[in-house]
């Protein structure tokens, strides 16, 4: 399994390299405790942009290195990418930091030591089985245990995969406990593409989060299927 991207702190940014890419930069600072039972086994992604977007919504497109389309809430700012970045990651963050929205893709014709997982669902059970124990470099802390379930999905009736992680930060002076939504799909070119929403905990800005992630998974648009 890549090795995750070593990052600090929301709003410092890592390095952009292949692999694993979302590290602490995107999980120290955001997420929420999940209610058993709230997500399906099994989930279909809604074709993007099937509708008219919210209001106070904006869709962009990624370039040809992320390789998608996506729409993101009005005041967002496009992170900064890092000095090193190889241009195939992409992230919005909210002024307040409390939400993030990431996009990047493993290029299969870049991939020369063969790390790209054959398909989008062992790609989510490999990263789950790096941070289910907790994940020191990540920011994830080993007690609690983090949740999470990787399962298939479908985008567009084509095999995808995702997972629902929960986790508690294990820095800073206050654990904070945090969720993860992340979409997994893998094209015909073998290219692999991944969307995390990381978004705040436990409290009243919990279910902001996840209709904010729910409308950005919505309207996830790969270029190339």
């Amino acid at each position: 399994v890549p090795q995750p991207t070593q990052a600090g702190p929301l709003p410092v940014h890592g390095a952009g390299g292949k692999g694993v890419r979302l590290g602490r930069r995107t999980l120290i600072g955001l997420g929420a405790a999940v209610v058993a039972g709230a997500v399906a086994a099994y989930l279909t992604i809604a074709d993007p942009f099937a509708g008219p977007l919210p209001g106070g919504w904006t869709k962009h497109d990624l370039g040809d290195r992320v390789g998608v389309a996506l729409a993101v809430p009005e005041g967002f700012v496009k992170d900064e990418p890092a000095e090193d970045s190889d241009g195939t990651v992409v992230s919005f963050t909210d002024p307040s930091g409390m939400v993030r929205i990431e996009a990047d893709r493993d290029l299969k014709a870049e991939d020369v030591d063969g790390e790209i997982e054959a398909s989008a669902t062992e790609r989510a059970f490999a990263e789950w089985e790096e941070l289910r124990d907790g994940e020191y470099s990540w920011g994830i802390a080993d007690t609690p245990a983090p949740k999470g379930r990787p399962r298939e999905t479908t985008y567009k009736d084509r095999e995808a995969a995702t997972n629902t992680i929960v986790y508690t930060t294990s820095d800073g002076p206050t654990p904070l406990v945090r969720e993860a939504q992340v979409r997994y799909y893998r094209n015909k070119d073998g290219d692999m593409y991944r969307l995390w929403v990381v978004y705040p905990g436990k409290g009243y800005f919990a279910e902001d989060g996840r209709d904010i992630a729910r409308t950005v998974f919505e309207t996830w648009d790969v270029h190339k299927l």
